[in-house]
């Protein structure tokens, strides 16, 4: 199997994010992830983004754990945990929390490795596009570089050649 990845660079002209960097993976000439924004690795991101769910089979088969990755329960409620005899959902409508606490415990109850429970993967690829690369080496994939200009990097996405096939 073979993909050829672009990311293409391009500024928003959207009401809301005018002027915002804006990164697209387009995979064998279809979109298929993007984000904007800036401060953290865009790239990383929507590499990452687009693998999570390209290869979720083969990332619940990884028995080790990558920087980056983390499986979540699908039937989680972060709503529903409880912080000073109060569920987060009534902490939000009392006005007690903005939101931080949920995103905590939704964390909090990931795993770095797929479990029974812990099904759904996801990789955070703003903590840089080398810990994808390593994601998808660990899945017997390769990236290759192939070009790259102001607004445009091409990768070639194959899998690993064992011995015996490259003889």
């Amino acid at each position: 199997m073979e993909w050829t990845l672009v990311f293409k660079w391009t500024v928003s002209k959207a009401r809301d994010t005018n002027g915002w960097n804006v990164c697209s993976l387009y995979v064998d000439g279809k979109k298929v992830s993007g984000c904007n924004g800036g401060g953290y690795d865009m790239q990383g991101t929507a590499l990452g983004s687009w693998v999570e769910r390209r290869f979720r089979e083969e990332l619940l088969k990884l028995e080790e754990p990558f920087h980056g990755l983390t499986f979540h329960d699908p039937n989680f409620d972060p709503g529903k945990e409880m912080i000073d005899g109060q569920t987060i959902e009534e902490r939000e409508k009392a006005g007690l929390t903005i939101g931080l606490d949920r995103y905590q415990a939704y964390y909090e109850a990931s795993s770095k490795v797929p479990t029974d429970r812990h099904i759904i993967p996801e990789i955070d690829g703003a903590c840089g596009m080398e810990n994808v690369k390593s994601i998808i080496e660990a899945l017997g994939y390769e990236l290759i570089f192939i070009d790259e200009t102001s607004n445009r990097t091409v990768y070639q996405m194959r899998k690993k050649e064992t011995r015996r096939e490259a003889a």
